[in-house]
């Protein structure tokens, strides 16, 4: 999860048209029109199916960067043997799958929790638990329940840090669904609520009205009720029919943090496409793996390096590893889990690589997670408490930055707040940007980008883990080869 800053022009809101006689202001505000999400078919632009992609030019590139991965592992695995005596050395992964069993139980157990969701959005339907009312402050209450069990988890546990890490992402992107699941369909509850109101206050309306007199008051009511119609269906689904187990498992399973009744689906799944995508998967990840083994961990903790010669050797390494994140997240797992699911919109990233500010970066990289906080975050704030898109934006970055920080707080058990502090410095990074010098000369543009992109992360490595290394900060160290 990283930060997103939104940025589309606010859509005009379609007419509510409330009538003084049944509607209170806090629901006013409820029977806001919905944002469209504009869900439709499509892929990324790294998938060899793809046939919109506009410019070939560059693709013996990726027959030449896969050839050159793989001279670059026997390149590892032959030094490996010439140092140590074995082909790849196995610390890095016998950190990786420790407690494996554990791991596995409690993230079943995390998500299962999620269940609840539907039981609560159906106490929204009933009239048990109105949503307008104490519905909103119980939803809110129960996701910061279940962030801190689960977090107060994996300190007891005291899991190393790739599995307290794993576990902590894992479950504030459950949180997010859940997030998007209750909010979407409380809103619908209380837009259903209304609808039935005006459907019964309408004969009653035209009962107290001269015959064939139809005045104001009623072509106002209908006009609402058509209103509230058309926002209770999404395609052909429409509200309450698709609060089931059937339906938010299908939402787990989709790749989209943002919930919708209805999403575009493909017509089968392709057996062959989700092989191929696993396979990248691992290959991918055995690169990772190498990477990070042979070529970070000796360096990072190599005492005799003074900080800026770590930085410098580390530039390469750890934006190689940024790479392969990316490409095993977006392009590999989230395409496996469209695959299955038969989603179509397979839009998760657009061209970040080409980003002039950070602005248009954090717009681009990670889409499920920028349409969550515009859609849940910016625009809640503007909606819900009044704020300024310039205010909004802020709450949005902190709120990011707050979670990362969080999963590196746990990871570390330490407060540093050196993560916190660089992502809130891309607000003014952001305006830095937008000067003319930068937005009217590309080249310099994206080479401000691309710096800190190779700077920041080996920094951060530093920060936390050297400090933390030196200070004896864990009792999980990260695993230091053999050569160091």
């Amino acid at each position: 999860m990283t930060t997103s800053m939104p940025s589309i022009t606010r859509t005009a809101t379609a007419p509510i048209l409330p009538s003084k006689q049944y509607t209170t202001e806090k629901q006013q505000f409820k029977l806001a029109k919905q944002r469209p999400l504009h869900f439709r078919a499509r892929l990324t632009q790294f998938d060899l199916s793809n046939p919109d992609r506009s410019n070939d030019t560059f693709r013996g590139f990726y027959t030449l960067f896969w050839i050159a991965m793989g001279f670059y592992v026997i390149q590892a695995v032959v030094r490996c043997y010439e140092q140590e005596g074995i082909l790849l050395s196995l610390g890095f992964f016998r950190l990786l799958s420790k407690d494996g069993v554990a791991l596995l139980v409690s993230d079943l157990t995390m998500v299962s929790m999620t269940l609840f969701s539907v039981l609560f959005s159906n106490l929204f339907i009933w009239g048990v638990l109105p949503y307008e009312t104490m519905g909103f402050v119980v939803q809110h209450t129960c996701q910061a329940l279940f962030l801190f069990v689960n977090i107060y988890w994996t300190f007891w546990r005291n899991w190393p840090w790739v599995q307290s890490g794993f576990f902590t992402l894992h479950t504030i992107v459950m949180m997010m669904k859940m997030h998007s699941y209750t909010a979407l369909n409380g809103d619908l509850s209380v837009k259903l609520k209304r609808l039935r109101q005006l459907k019964q206050s309408v004969p009653v309306l035209v009962s107290t009205n001269k015959e064939n007199e139809k005045d104001a008051e009623i072509e106002h009511v209908e006009a609402e009720i058509k209103f509230l119609e058309e926002e209770l269906v999404h395609g052909t689904t429409r509200f309450p029919d698709n609060v089931t187990v059937m339906n938010f498992l299908d939402y787990l399973l989709v790749p989209s943090l943002v919930y919708w009744m209805e999403y575009p689906r493909t017509e089968k799944i392709r057996v062959w496409y989700v092989f191929e995508k696993t396979t990248a998967t691992l290959g991918s990840f055995l690169m990772l793996y190498v990477t990070t083994e042979r070529y970070i961990l000796p360096k990072l903790y190599d005492p005799n390096m003074s900080e800026p010669r770590v930085i410098l050797e580390l530039l390469f390494p750890f934006m190689l590893n940024y790479l392969f994140i990316f490409y095993i997240i977006f392009e590999c797992i989230l395409n496996a889990f469209a695959e299955l699911s038969r989603f179509a919109d397979r839009n998760f990233y657009d061209d970040w690589w080409n980003s002039v500010t950070y602005d248009e970066f954090a717009r681009k990289w990670n889409k499920p997670v920028h349409h969550w906080l515009l859609r849940h975050v910016y625009t809640q704030s503007i909606e819900s408490y009044k704020m300024t898109k310039t205010n909004a934006t802020f709450v949005t970055f902190l709120l990011s930055s707050l979670f990362h920080e969080l999963v590196l707080v746990i990871v570390t058990q330490k407060l540093r707040l050196y993560m916190f502090v660089i992502q809130m410095l891309q607000l003014p990074m952001i305006v830095l940007g937008r000067l003319p010098i930068f937005r009217n000369r590309f080249w310099l543009g994206n080479g401000f980008f691309w710096l800190c992109m190779l700077f920041g992360p080996p920094f951060l490595g530093i920060l936390y883990c050297r400090e933390a290394f030196w200070s004896g900060w864990a009792s999980h160290p990260l695993p230091i080869p053999a050569n160091v």
